[in-house]
């Protein structure tokens, strides 16, 4: 019978117990992996194991000297638990993976061309072209092969069937979307579709009053489209509306007028379709087969049947994993049109394709991102902003992704006025049209305004699955076009030196990206943080080590700077590489993790610091549990007290670890032994020593009670236990002593139906002389 007990109090034990010991129990000032469950010994065997912390350990079973502890560090704020894969993620989203090209990963809104030039891919035919004698008002009508041309290579969106309601019931139609998202294309053949292919005309106005003149008439039974700009959308009243579709159906005509009328759509209630453009992989699907259509690109032996263009487009084309990825993106659709128009002029495959791709796609993606940042260029409402607040917040929304737009727009301010002694106050929380302003067109099309009403401003920015890309775009083009790399990196160190650690994780992984443009200016700067002295600024800094070894050409610098910090009397720059590797570094070089981390665990700071064990287990949990277990043994015979105090909490967490399913009721260490991946022999060496300090002792034995209470009625679990114990005690009359207190004293009174402790109690009794 398992029964459940409670936990027995250190005071207990310190009154049965005649060794000296320390009983403070706390964890760590700096200890993530904090002691959740400490206080339970053992529960039943579907319970889980109790988790504690790394130091402050308190328990006997050592004759050693009571260790000195350290001198007490100044206090520091509680630091988050990081993920290593989260972080690796994160930075992955900035960085690009090594065997991507890390560009067009772009999620905008669009699908076909924009405006009427591109409505004939390229080519417009015009049949009539009049004006109204004054030169406010022109029209023309596009010949019919252009039209029918148009709608062969033309990807239906999902708002066509609204906006062919519409049409059917309403003589003026105001088709809402933004720039380049395809809107004239879909307002002109649904013109077509509503009057025929040979009646679709263009109107080009300087006001839309213009078109109420008497001088103006326009051919019945035609449809028209008419392109507004920002500033003739701006003058237009409901009024002017309603007065022109009077005038269209009195003159048997209809009108769609295209623009963005987001910002004024409840002002034209019942006027306004919002146009949803179709997928990009649609689009460039639809692109690709009318541009190749009745081309043979198989080299077909026989006959071609066309069969070789679908495999073509299917498999060489959309199952390209850099071409899916780009699509995924969902770039703007001119840009999918420059790409199709890139493939077709030689119709590349495999190679040719990727080396093609990775030449064209990366001068796009900075295109659109020198779009962003030339404010002027698009004639913007800039909000009562100035140019460098604008470029300011959309370069902080790139570093700051998924943050609320409060701390992204603190960061703007910081770095818009860092010619300022003092900083000017922040202002109202940004709201809707501010937010618009500041975003602009264009990166408003890429980046998500996510409501959270927990966060301060009520939103956060950030960028979809599949639009990371255009961050480094960003980077790439502030680094080059805007700011100085010395004022980037003064702006990006000042936030990791912050309090809100979001954000220093954030600025963090920009730094790491800048290495590839000056790796000495990033060295610098990573070392003036790794020297700090509070953790959080350090574990930023070990989030840029990461980050820049993530990028192949600068892994061997990172490695020899590591190298020469590990080796250094400098305790905070030991610190920070065992953070580094902690938070992943420990996966690209799983050796010289173990032998960088021997050394930083020599140092004092570290015993009361976690930073090596987290290492440790980095490396372990990677698949390297048998150079792990080995090499912790060589730590447990050093003359250095420091690395063996690691080598024994590195056991005791690492105890804490139980096998997955379907070996669950097996503990990791226990299971890899019975894999043959480790040694009985180490195992138990390491589980001596970690029984035996005084920082480890308390909790490492009752992590063993734990192990004998769910390996009970588990035979081969049973046996491997018995194994284990015997190794522990063979020739060490203290652990002996040790074994037989907590078996009498503290396992009994709560397990009296576990009956592999008789069998413990036989152990004892055949090491006893």
């Amino acid at each position: 019978m398992i029964v459940r007990y409670p936990p027995v109090s250190a005071g207990t034990e310190r009154d049965l117990d005649d060794l000296p010991y320390d009983v403070s129990d706390e964890p760590s000032v700096d200890d993530p992996l904090g002691d959740a469950g400490a206080g339970v010994l053992a529960g039943s065997r579907d319970a889980s194991p109790a988790t504690g912390s790394l130091d402050g350990e308190d328990e006997p079973g050592s004759t050693q000297e009571e260790p000195e502890e350290p001198p007490e560090e100044e206090a520091d704020e509680p630091e988050d638990l990081l993920d290593p894969t989260d972080v690796l993620r994160r930075l992955a989203g900035l960085l690009g993976g090594s065997s991507s090209i890390g560009v067009g990963d772009v999620r905008v809104h669009g699908q076909n061309a924009t405006g009427h030039g591109a409505v004939a891919i390229g080519t417009v035919n015009v049949i009539a072209a009049r004006s109204d004698g004054a030169g406010r008002v022109w029209f023309e009508t596009l010949v019919e092969a252009s039209v029918r041309e148009t709608a062969s290579g033309y990807a239906s969106t999902p708002s066509d069937r609204g906006l062919d309601h519409h049409l059917h019931h309403h003589h003026l139609v105001c088709l809402s979307g933004p720039v380049g998202s395809g809107r004239f294309t879909s307002a002109t053949l649904a013109v077509a579709r509503r009057h025929g292919f040979d009646r679709v005309g263009v109107l080009g106005v300087e006001h839309l009053s213009d078109l109420l003149g008497a001088q103006v008439s326009l051919p019945a039974g035609h449809g028209y489209v008419v392109e507004l700009s920002e500033a003739v959308l701006r003058a237009v009243d409901g009024f002017t509306l309603v007065a022109l579709a009077a005038r269209a159906a009195t003159s048997g005509t209809t009108v769609v007028l295209v623009g963005d009328f987001s910002q004024r759509k409840h002002d034209y209630v019942g006027h306004v379709v919002d146009h949803r453009p179709a997928p990009a992989a649609e689009v460039f699907r639809a692109q690709l087969r009318h541009q190749l259509r009745g081309q043979c690109v198989g080299w077909c032996t026989d006959a071609c049947d066309g069969r070789c263009l679908e495999r073509y487009v299917d498999l060489d084309c959309l199952g390209h994993p850099l071409l899916s990825a780009y699509l995924a993106g969902e770039p703007r659709p001119t840009e999918v049109l420059e790409v199709v128009a890139t493939i077709t002029r030689t119709v590349p495959k495999a190679g040719a394709l990727a080396e093609r791709l990775e030449q064209f796609l990366p001068l796009q993606l900075r295109e659109r991102a020198v779009e962003i940042f030339d404010v002027r260029r698009g004639g913007e409402d800039l909000g009562g902003f100035t140019d460098e607040e604008i470029r300011a917040f959309r370069l902080s929304c790139a570093v700051l992704a998924g943050q609320p737009v409060a701390e992204i727009h603190e960061a703007a301010q910081r770095l818009a006025r860092r010619d300022l002694l003092d900083a000017m106050p922040i202002g109202a929380p940004l709201r809707g049209s501010a937010i618009d302003a500041l975003l602009g067109p264009t990166l408003s099309q890429a980046a998500a305004r996510v409501p959270d009403a927990r966060a301060p401003g009520g939103c956060r920015i950030d960028f979809p699955t599949g639009t990371e890309s255009i961050r480094s775009a960003l980077l790439d083009v502030a680094w080059t076009d805007w700011w100085s790399p010395g004022q980037l990196l003064d702006w990006l160190a000042d936030l990791i030196r912050g309090n809100v650690p979001p954000v220093r994780q954030a600025a963090a992984g920009a730094i790491g990206w800048s290495a590839t443009r000056d790796v000495r200016a990033a060295l610098d700067a990573v070392g003036a943080l790794a020297r700090e002295r509070r953790a959080g600024v350090r574990q930023a800094a070990a989030i840029v080590l990461v980050a820049m070894a993530m990028q192949p050409t600068l892994r061997h610098r990172v490695r020899a700077e590591l190298d020469q910090w590990a080796a250094g009397p400098a305790a905070h720059l030991q610190d920070t590489v065992a953070r580094a590797y902690s938070l992943g570094l420990a996966r690209l070089w799983p050796d010289a993790a173990l032998a960088q981390l021997r050394q930083v665990a020599q140092g004092r700071m570290q015993r009361r610091n976690n930073s090596v064990v987290r290492g440790l287990v980095e490396v372990y949990q990677d698949g390297h549990a048998a150079s792990v277990v080995p090499a912790l043994v060589g730590w447990t015979a050093s003359a250095d007290p420091e690395v063996r105090l690691h080598a024994a909490r590195a056991l005791r967490v690492l105890a804490d670890r139980w096998a997955e399913p379907p070996n669950e009721h097996w503990p990791e260490l226990l299971h890899l032994v019975d894999q043959g991946t480790i040694r009985l022999a180490d195992l138990a060496a390491l589980w001596a020593v970690a029984l035996s300090l005084p920082w480890t002792a308390y909790r490492s034995w009752r992590t063993l009670g734990f192990w004998l209470d769910r390996a009970d009625q588990q035979p081969t679990v049973s046996g491997h236990c018995r194994d284990l114990v015997r190794h522990v005690i063979a020739g060490q009359p203290a652990l002996r002593h040790r074994l037989d207190h907590q078996l009498h004293h503290v396992w009994r009174p709560v397990m009296p139906q576990n009956d592999l402790l008789d069998d413990v109690q036989r152990l004892i009794d055949e090491e006893t002389p």
